[in-house]
C-alpha cells in the first residue's frame, strides 16, 4: 500500500477547514452526548487533530478532571495547544496510539475519532487504548468504511479512479467491519454500535463534502495514474453539478462504544 496520509501544514490547513463546517460541529455535539463525559474524570483523546473535540471535552470535565489529546502530527499539535491555551486541565502533546505515555488503569475515557483506519497495527492499538483504561472505563471509536460513498457524477469511472486512488490515505479504509470483533479481541465488552452519516444532498462551499473534494484532490494527484487535469476535472465536475442543483454526496461513519471489564 502507498504512504497513507500525512497532516503537514497544507494539509492541516484542509482538515481544520473540515473541522469547522457545520456537518462537523454537529457530529463533534452527537460525539460529546454519546460520550458523556463529567465533572471530575479523566479523559485520553487518541489523534486529537486540532484538539476541538478535546477542547469542548475539558469544558464538561471542568478543572476537577483532565484532558490529555495525543498527536503524530507537530502541525496539528501546534493549532490544539494555541486553542488550549486557557484551560489548564486541557494538554496536548506527542504521542503514538501503540505506544501510549500513561500508566495503566488511568482513564474514565478514552476517545479515539478517525484515528484507528490510519493505524497498520490496530490490535496493539486497541491493547494499549485497555491498558490504560480504568476497569469500568469506556472506549468510544468513531471510524469511517471508505467504501460507503455515494457521490453523484456523471463520470462514474473516473470517480472510481479517484475513489480506489483516495483508498490509499489510510490503512484500513474499512475498518469498521473488523472492529467489533476486533475491540472483543483485545478485552471489551461491546455497548453500542451506530451509523453517523454525513449526508450534503445539496452543494454549500462550507460543507464536509466540499473540503473533502480539496483532501481528495490534494492526495490523489499523481497516484494509480492520476494526472492533475483528470484530477481538476473531477473536482470541477462536482463543483459544477452542485451549482446546477443536482448534487448528492453521503458518507457513513461509524461509532463503537466499549467498556473494558
Amino acid at each position: 500500500m502507498s504512504e497513507t496520509l500525512k497532516y503537514d501544514m497544507d494539509a492541516s490547513e484542509r482538515l481544520m477547514a473540515m473541522y469547522l463546517t457545520p456537518d462537523i460541529v454537529t457530529q463533534r455535539g452527537q460525539l460529546i452526548k454519546a460520550i458523556g463525559p463529567k465533572p471530575g474524570e479523566r479523559v485520553l483523546d487518541v489523534g486529537t487533530g486540532p484538539g476541538f473535540l478535546a477542547a469542548e471535552i475539558g469544558e464538561a470535565v471542568g478543572p476537577s478532571g483532565h484532558v490529555y489529546g495525543i498527536d503524530v502530527s507537530e502541525a496539528l499539535l501546534q493549532v490544539a495547544n494555541a486553542k488550549g491555551t486557557h484551560r489548564p486541565w486541557v494538554e496536548f502533546c506527542y504521542g503514538d496510539a501503540v505506544r501510549l505515555p500513561f500508566p495503566d488503569n488511568y482513564f474514565d475515557i478514552v476517545i479515539s475519532t478517525q484515528v484507528l483506519e490510519y493505524i497498520s497495527d490496530v490490535n496493539n492499538a486497541l491493547i494499549e487504548l485497555h491498558r490504560v483504561l480504568r476497569p469500568g472505563g469506556h472506549v468510544v471509536l468513531l471510524d469511517t468504511d471508505w467504501d460507503s460513498i455515494v457521490w453523484h457524477s456523471t463520470d462514474k469511472m473516473r470517480m472510481n479512479r479517484i475513489l480506489s486512488a483516495w483508498e490509499e490515505h489510510a490503512a484500513d479504509p474499512h475498518l469498521p467491519r473488523t472492529l467489533s470483533h476486533k475491540l472483543l479481541q483485545a478485552g471489551f465488552q461491546i455497548e453500542s454500535q451506530q451509523v453517523f452519516p454525513m449526508f450534503n444532498p445539496t452543494y454549500g462551499q462550507n460543507t464536509f463534502s466540499n473540503r473533502l473534494i480539496d483532501l481528495i484532490g490534494s492526495f490523489v494527484r499523481n497516484r494509480k495514474g492520476i494526472s492533475p487535469a483528470e484530477t481538476d476535472a473531477w473536482a470541477s465536475e462536482l463543483r459544477q453539478i452542485g451549482e446546477n442543483s443536482e448534487y448528492f454526496f453521503s458518507l457513513n461513519r461509524y461509532l463503537f462504544i466499549a467498556t473494558k471489564l
